[in-house]
């Protein structure tokens, strides 16, 4: 059983959930402003040898509020699909700033390329069509980048491990030559190696994967930028640490300069968080609408009316979130906190990484019509699709401007929109 401190919600304090319950329809996702400039900003200050760019990988939430403040202090776009690329054209990104990395080639290929946004080729097939539409239209030594699954890595666990015999992300490393034969073949110029391996909080993995990225660069002579996915832990639960940015990266830029030293190539850094700029800048209001048991030996239930339709991470990864009933009791009660759909999945306080199990939180003890928030929310949920389980609509989502003032950024669905493009034929 999980009985730890976990203190007062992020940013949301009591004055701040009445406000919002009173003008909002709960469950209610709630944004700061200022968190994610302030998480932002942390990528920014890296240490480099020869320049870093910080690319967000907005599958992580592409609303456009927060491609706008990330692009308003300088950060570039990670894509993984055509259509996340349009919806960062839409929020006044360059084209140049940025890339597709997918596992389906966009199929306005042509489009894509005219309005100069970069693709990371994913496989030999998509390295073969991008040659025979850059022919086409008769582009001479065009960039290309290239991710490559170099076979090895650290990780959290295998279940969303991206690199392996087990992967299928990015060009299997064994097919290297393959790649330079179709680049020679298409005129195409690779300046770009993108890497995740899933490295998470130590300097000493992250220097031991940096001599693999770049025995990789070393074998391309036209790669000017080495991309590195991922591996940025943020601290969610009481007992994670943050990935320590400054360490990390002090220890990857010796290896640069050494590399530098090495071969006289300057190699620039691309770093793509998702998780880690936006996951903490948002919380879930909700409330608690039920309390059922199963006797007195054995478990007490919260039902909220929220979860799975608004937080699929949880069962889509079996993590665990903050959770915290707001009220002043001085009592305290072990929950099993679940949602409003009808799924046995649809459960909060999981076990760390087994579904399946139970385990309760220590939270105050809560009343019906007590207010609850879920901190941790902000990736990896709004953006993801068990929405309309049930024919639950859409939740509002607002953000904590820095002036204090609460604003609606998307607006909660109409019932009728959720039925709106199913065609009667019966």
């Amino acid at each position: 059983m999980t009985k730890l401190d976990y203190g007062k919600p992020h940013f949301i304090t009591e004055e701040i959930a009445e406000k919002i319950e009173k003008s909002y329809k709960l469950p209610v996702y709630v944004y700061s402003e200022e968190k994610l400039e302030q998480y932002a900003k942390e990528f920014l200050a890296f240490p480099n040898a020869f320049g870093c760019d910080t690319r967000f990988a907005m599958k992580a939430n592409p609303n456009i509020n927060i491609l706008k403040i990330f692009k308003n202090l300088g950060l570039k776009i990670d894509a993984s699909s055509e259509y996340e690329a349009f919806r960062a054209l839409n929020a006044w990104f360059k084209g140049e700033d940025i890339s597709i990395s997918a596992q389906e080639l966009p199929t306005k290929l042509e489009e894509i390329i005219n309005f100069w946004v970069f693709i990371n080729a994913t496989s030999l097939h998509q390295i073969e069509e991008i040659g025979k539409m850059v022919k086409k239209l008769w582009l001479k030594n065009y960039e290309i980048w290239v991710r490559i699954n170099p076979g090895t890595g650290d990780g959290a666990f295998k279940a969303i491990s991206t690199w392996w015999i087990t992967s299928w992300f990015g060009i299997w490393y064994e097919y290297i030559p393959q790649i330079k034969e179709l680049a020679k073949k298409y005129n195409l110029k690779i300046t770009k190696i993108h890497i995740h391996i899933w490295s998470e909080n130590t300097p000493e993995s992250w220097v031991n994967s940096a001599n693999i990225w770049l025995d990789f660069v070393e074998q391309f002579e036209d790669v000017k930028t080495l991309d590195l996915w991922g591996g940025f832990k943020r601290a969610i639960m009481p007992y994670e640490k943050d990935a320590n940015l400054q360490a990390i990266w002090e220890a990857v830029k010796e290896k640069i300069e050494d590399f530098y030293k090495k071969t006289w190539r300057k190699i620039k850094l691309e770093v793509e968080p998702w998780k880690s700029l936006v996951i903490n800048a948002c919380s879930v209001l909700a409330k608690v609408v039920d309390i059922v048991d199963t006797g007195e030996k054995w478990y007490k239930f919260l039902r909220t009316n929220t979860w799975m339709t608004e937080m699929p991470r949880v069962p889509m990864y079996w993590v665990q979130e903050p959770i915290y009933v707001l009220n002043n009791s001085l009592e305290k009660e072990d929950y099993v906190v679940i949602g409003h759909c009808c799924e046995s999945g649809d459960l909060l306080t999981c076990k760390l990484y087994e579904q399946e199990t139970i385990e309760p939180r220590t939270l105050n003890k809560a009343q019906i019509w007590d207010l609850i928030v879920v901190d941790g929310v902000g990736a990896y949920n709004s953006s993801m699709s068990m929405k309309n389980y049930n024919s639950f609509p859409e939740s509002w989502e607002v953000m904590i401007m820095k002036n204090g003032e609460i604003k609606e950024i998307r607006k909660r669905q109409k019932l009728e929109d959720i039925w709106q493009n199913e065609i009667e034929v019966v």
